[in-house]
């Protein structure tokens, strides 16, 4: 009886062992909650990430399309040329070459506040034109404005004066400009045009963007009335534009 006791004694200290010793072991957390930790991090650091959109490069940045047609001037004789028949010794010591010393030209300080502004004298009517112009801005929202000057500018420098006058008048990108130029003593004319990347892509919508040079030449070369011939360009333009 007594060796039975003792035996069901170490029994039941051999079956409460393993029960302490699983006491003092770490448990490890189910795989699920492991996966849904990592998906958090990933998900945290995407955001982090992801990348700032500047919302201002539209208002800031102005894109210029510039075209330029001149009126064909009269033909000029050539000079007869002149020839000598007298040898010159060459000079032993060659001249150096000159650094320049232009600069390049200011743009003058034009200040345009309505949608017309005549310096060059060549509109007969000034309301006429504004009215027109004003009509076309309500009807398309692209800001139209003709500007006349007498300069001798060509070429990329006439071009560089418009984009000047843009620059310098127009923060936004809604405007049309035109600029019209006479030479100071005659002798031709010419215009550019600076256009705002809004108002440009308004012209390709209606599908302008690539012929309005040529209707505005022809505007102003079958109107000797400068006036007239910007009139007629900028109604064929809202007629095509708005559809009306």
């Amino acid at each position: 009886m007594k060796r039975l006791k003792l035996v069901s004694i170490m029994l039941a200290a051999a079956l409460a062992l393993p029960a302490v010793a699983a006491c003092g072991k770490k448990v490890t957390p189910p795989s699920s909650s492991v996966v849904a930790s990592q998906t958090t991090v990933i998900e945290t650091t995407t955001e982090a990430l992801a990348p700032v959109i500047n919302r201002g490069d539209d208002e800031t940045t102005t894109t210029y399309y510039t075209e330029e047609t001149e009126a064909p001037t009269a033909a000029t004789t050539p000079e007869p040329e002149t020839t000598t028949t007298e040898e010159e010794e060459p000079d032993p010591t060659p001249t150096p070459t000159p650094k320049p010393t232009s600069k390049p030209k200011p743009t003058p300080s034009v200040k345009i506040v309505t949608h017309v502004k005549d310096e060059a004298n060549v509109i007969k009517d000034d309301a006429a034109l504004e009215a027109k112009l004003v009509e076309f801005e309500k009807a398309t929202k692209i800001i139209p404005v003709v500007y006349t000057v007498k300069t001798d500018l060509k070429g990329d420098e006439f071009r560089t004066y418009t984009k000047n006058i843009y620059k310098n008048n127009f923060k936004d990108q809604n405007h049309f400009l035109i600029v019209y130029r006479v030479g100071k003593k005659g002798g031709g004319w010419s215009w550019t045009t600076s256009i705002g990347s809004k108002a440009y892509n308004k012209l390709k919508k209606a599908g302008i963007h690539s012929t309005y040079s040529n209707d505005l030449s022809k505007a102003l070369n079958s109107n000797k009335d400068r006036g007239k011939g910007f009139i007629s360009f900028f109604n064929k333009a809202q007629k095509t534009i708005t559809g009306k």
